[in-house]
């Protein structure tokens, strides 16, 4: 998956803006060639319950999807920290908020400073698994003159 580094930043921005909270959010973009990030969405966190879980309203999701259709975007994935544990899938990513066919970018937050990040997708066959996806930085320049 390619995204900028402006757009990393804004990621890692969110994610210690809410720390020790989880952050999350959508991908918006192509999917062509590999998933191509054109816009960073941050999304409002539902559960403030547990430090460990996020929650996207059906509302937000659906108001991005129709946003994303108007500017000729897909939503090719979504985003998330892990305050203090390593940028992997949870149990509760897998089970409950895993999509086939998009992209999941898991930024690792500790002690409120972005640490590592790893971009997943579900497997295509065999067991409900995440395998992990490369995460290309590109030039901000590129990206304006392929749009």
């Amino acid at each position: 998956m390619k995204i900028t580094d402006a757009q990393l930043k804004q990621i890692y921005a969110h994610a210690k803006e809410t720390y020790p909270y989880e952050c999350c959010g959508f991908l918006l973009g192509d999917f062509a060639g590999g998933g191509l990030v054109r816009e960073v969405r941050p999304a409002t966190n539902q559960n403030q319950e547990r430090t460990d879980r996020f929650v996207i309203s059906a509302v937000e999701s659906l108001k991005v999807q129709n946003e994303a259709d108007d500017a000729g975007l897909d939503v090719i994935g979504y985003y998330h920290s892990h305050p203090d544990y390593p940028p992997i899938p949870s149990q509760t990513d897998i089970t409950e908020g895993a999509f086939p066919n998009v992209y999941f970018l898991i930024t690792s937050i500790h002690e409120g400073m972005p640490l590592n990040t790893n971009v997943w997708r579900l497997a295509d066959e065999g067991l409900r698994r995440f395998e992990g996806v490369a995460l290309e930085i590109v030039d901000e320049a590129e990206l304006k003159n392929d749009g």
